[in-house]
């Protein structure tokens, strides 16, 4: 039976973590795309209920992207934020 060399399974190690890292940094951006679309639409969602029940308190908020970039980035802190800062302004 042959002898395998240390350099060959260094090797062979060292190449299934690089396929393995490569085929991690190629799925990544793919989840980051779709959990910011997935987030974009919620914020759609939140200026879209925050803007019918601001209403009856005076309260507009815009929508636009930038609006819901921020929302979909932050979040609820971010809508939060957004409608005091808008407020403040006012």
């Amino acid at each position: 039976m042959p002898q395998i060399q240390m350099e060959t399974v260094l090797f062979v190690c060292f190449a299934i973590a690089v396929i393995f890292l490569i085929a991690r940094l190629a799925v990544s951006p793919a989840q980051v795309v779709l959990k910011l679309l997935l987030n974009s639409v919620l914020a759609v969602v939140l200026l879209c209920v925050v803007g019918i029940l601001g209403e009856t308190w005076g309260i507009r908020l815009p929508i636009n992207p930038m609006t819901i970039l921020l929302i979909a980035i932050l979040g609820l802190p971010g809508l939060l934020l957004f409608s005091v800062l808008y407020m403040l302004m006012i």
